[in-house]
């Protein structure tokens, strides 16, 4: 029935799916649905190439589009549950409910870690295999029983690229662990006060994107776009041209590494060690 499922949100326009056992970690109120399906949409990588420092107008308008199809594929996720006869409530795409404003009823990243989706990098956010963070999510509790994905390691390594590029400094830097408070890694209320007093002219003051566009993991996904553009085109690559994403050595620690040589293999930016010990990693 989890095929099953995975192919109706998917037909619905879900990019990614995952299933994830989150008894563990739901708040009280929601204890009589410990499973969770987390839905995933992709952003777009050209709306992406355009944010420098901060927020487009049109991101802020991909931003809210994406939210709104997640909250409608996530409506049409319950009322599939509930044919089924089992309970199932959404939990929004992007709605805060605490009194600080910086968090909802509940994260999402945390069943899509729990799915196994991908790992959660410096920017708190979800680096998921196959988009890293150019991906917004919904979540969806039931009591339906599913089975849970494997947690992947957090691949961040020494990579500062989102604490850097932050333009309030709310990114610590630090890598996400299990028992990590997200306090420690991201100071929220810091990324929303800073959002709502630089961006009002962007739309209502909530968006910014600068972490999502500068992580590596996001870039090299957009490579495989343009490699099959220039294949359709039938140009050449220049197999003497650096790679646009130099893969720091962290990258190859673990399988997440051959997905992203291949991409930048495909491209034709440069020739990169097969795997970590090869004869041609010197």
């Amino acid at each position: 029935m989890t095929e099953e499922l995975v192919r109706f949100l998917e037909a619905q326009g879900a990019d990614i799916v995952g299933t994830s056992d989150v008894r563990e970690v739901l708040p009280g109120r929601f204890a009589a649905l410990p499973f969770a399906v987390t839905i995933g949409v992709r952003l777009s990588d050209a709306v992406l190439s355009e944010i420098s420092g901060g927020p487009t107008k049109l991101y802020f308008a991909h931003y809210r589009a994406a939210n709104a199809l997640l909250d409608m594929i996530a409506m049409r996720c319950v009322g599939w549950l509930q044919r089924k006869r089992y309970n199932a409530l959404a939990i929004p795409a992007s709605q805060t409910t605490n009194e600080a404003g910086i968090a909802g009823d509940f994260p999402h990243k945390t069943a899509a870690n729990l799915a196994g989706l991908g790992f959660i990098g410096k920017n708190a956010l979800l680096i998921s295999r196959e988009f890293g963070p150019r991906v917004r999510l919904a979540t969806v509790l039931t009591d339906m029983p599913l089975p849970a994905g494997t947690m992947q390691p957090v691949l961040c390594g020494s990579c500062r690229a989102c604490a850097d590029a932050c333009p309030c400094g709310a990114i610590t830097g630090r890598m996400w662990s299990a028992d990590t408070a997200r306090e420690d890694i991201v100071d929220a209320a810091l990324c929303s006060q800073h959002m709502k007093k630089a961006y009002q002219h962007i739309g209502r003051g909530a968006v910014c994107g600068v972490c999502i566009a500068v992580c590596p993991w996001g870039e090299a996904r957009g490579i495989k776009q343009r490699c099959a553009v220039r294949k359709e085109s039938k140009i050449k690559p220049d197999k003497n041209k650096k790679p646009a994403v130099t893969p720091p050595d962290y990258w190859k620690e673990s399988a997440f590494w051959e997905g992203k040589r291949a991409i930048l293999v495909e491209v034709g930016t440069a020739a990169l060690p097969a795997h970590p010990g090869s004869d041609d990693d010197a």
